[in-house]
């Protein structure tokens, strides 16, 4: 007598999110939990690494947690020497030989593409074990998904851009950070060929001359990473940076321990919750304990305190201190943090604190595209300060505001009423267990999303650490529909 059909899944996005999600199917499938045939669908050709991790990046840029912590996607979070896992990697594979730069008191701090490396090795020998769950890369693109009966029952129905189409009992959408965008003041400027719109993408910076006059707009992690590689390739013009706090990631210190328990009482209020930061950083301070230590407790226990906020209080936090949580909790790499220190000791580079008003472009009516003449205004000043550039990097960050407008799927769905846009223009609003909400609010069976569209609903879902215990949750609760499901007839 044979059992039931296998489930199918299909997970739309193949970075540390839908990764993590097919790893932990995997390992319920080993468990005896699970049969299920599963479609990875994303069309880089790497496993778990996205676009922050991918492989060939510049080795300049480095995680900015140590080896011997980095969290994998690979599902065996729990297990003895998981944690210790891409440490171990990197030691076969002489990493930290080839890379003395990485050492920083003691901690190496491997290039991100390593990170990436070693998620596609390890993924690809996980997947490709024989097992009840069978994960497949479809190196393609979800283009459309649409709600229909299936030989399972109710599920969903998957378009590819590649032309073919596919059964699923259950979607899950991993489609991480939407591509950045340029802020109001400068959309102008869209396409020009001196503005670089997208960092991340590859080659985006190949046209910025040594010698240029270069306005970094953002001050943030990319900002470091931009700065990294441009000076790595011998860049001499000026560069500034502006965003309107002029607030530069900390470095990374050597260590953090969660130390104190926001959760047991945990406020309603940004106001009240702020309060009892800064008292727990003073109690810290006399303990002889670094403010890490009161971060790595925020950073473990965001979620619930996140979810004891209503959304007014969520808004506030939003428009007032999300950029001071963002400076502090995405802490730089020491070897970035001390570039970026360095050139702002010695004047090429100048971090600029103020708004931009306006901007445009001079027309030369040669392939160079002319210069770009920006004007701010300085913060705390009533005038305004204008400036030309023969280039522009945009480092503000995730486009949030255009995401499902510039996503093929995201937009379908939405248009069918099966997902809808969080109430802070974050992403995707989803409920406590991951499951999308429809426009009326309730959640849809079989259809879940991981990683950073959730922020806005769960809190901070951004960094591996954050996403690998969600994405193996989504898994659990996969695992449960086969489970929940009713004998056929």
């Amino acid at each position: 007598m044979s059992g039931p059909d296998p489930l199918r899944i299909v997970i739309v996005g193949a970075g540390v999110s839908g990764s993590g999600v097919a790893a932990g199917l995997v390992r319920a499938g080993a468990a005896g939990g699970l049969s299920a045939v599963v479609d990875l669908v994303d069309p880089r050709p790497s496993l778990g690494a996205g676009l922050t991790y991918a492989p060939g990046g510049d080795p300049r840029h480095r995680v900015n947690v140590p080896s011997i912590r980095m969290a994998a996607a690979t599902g065996r979070t729990g297990e003895e020497g998981a944690e210790e896992d891409f440490h171990r990697w990197c030691l076969e594979r002489g990493v930290l030989e080839a890379d003395p730069a990485g050492w920083s008191e003691g901690l190496h701090y491997p290039a991100r593409s390593e990170f990436g490396r070693y998620l596609d090795e390890r993924l690809r020998s996980l997947f490709a074990a024989a097992g009840p769950v069978r994960v497949t890369h479809r190196r393609d693109r979800a283009v459309a998904a649409h709600r229909r009966g299936t030989s399972h029952g109710t599920g969903f129905v998957v378009e590819m851009a590649g032309g073919t189409a596919t059964e699923a009992d259950a979607l899950v959408l991993c489609t991480g950070n939407p591509p950045p965008e340029l802020p109001g003041v400068l959309a102008a400027l869209g396409g020009h060929p001196r503005v670089v719109t997208d960092p991340w993408a590859p080659g985006a910076l190949d046209g910025v001359a040594r010698g240029d006059r270069v306005l970094i707009v953002g001050t943030g992690l990319t900002m470091g990473d931009v700065v990294a590689t441009l000076l790595g390739r011998g860049h001499r013009g000026p560069l500034t940076a502006l965003s309107r706090h002029g607030l530069v990631p900390r470095p990374r210190p050597a260590g953090a321990t969660s130390w104190t328990d926001f959760t047991a009482d945990p406020s309603t209020r940004v106001s009240g919750l702020l309060r009892r930061v800064r008292a727990a950083v003073a109690a810290a301070r006399r303990a002889g304990r670094p403010w890490t230590d009161v971060l790595e407790s925020l950073r473990l226990q965001n979620g619930a305190l996140w979810s004891a906020l209503p959304f007014d209080e969520r808004r506030r936090f939003q428009r007032h201190l999300r950029v001071w949580w963002d400076v502090h909790r995405f802490q730089a790499a020491p070897q970035v943090a001390r570039l970026v220190g360095e050139a702002q000791a010695d004047g090429r580079l100048a971090v600029l604190t103020g708004r931009l008003v306006a901007a445009s472009a001079e027309e030369d009516g040669g392939s160079g595209g002319g210069g770009l003449w920006v004007v701010h205004r300085p913060r705390g000043g009533d005038g305004l300060v204008g400036r030309g550039y023969d280039a522009l990097v945009n480092c503000t960050g995730a486009g949030h505001g255009a995401a499902f407008g510039r996503n093929a799927l995201l937009a379908g769905l939405a248009a069918q009423g099966l997902i809808r846009p969080d109430r802070l223009g974050l992403g995707i609003e989803v409920d406590g267990r991951g499951r999308a909400l429809d426009a009326a609010g309730l959640p849809v069976p079989g259809l879940f999303v991981v990683g950073p569209p959730t922020r806005g609903s769960l809190g901070e879902v951004v960094g591996a650490s954050e996403i690998v215990p969600h994405a193996l949750a989504v898994a659990e609760a996969l695992t449960g529909l086969r489970r929940d499901r009713p004998p056929p007839g």
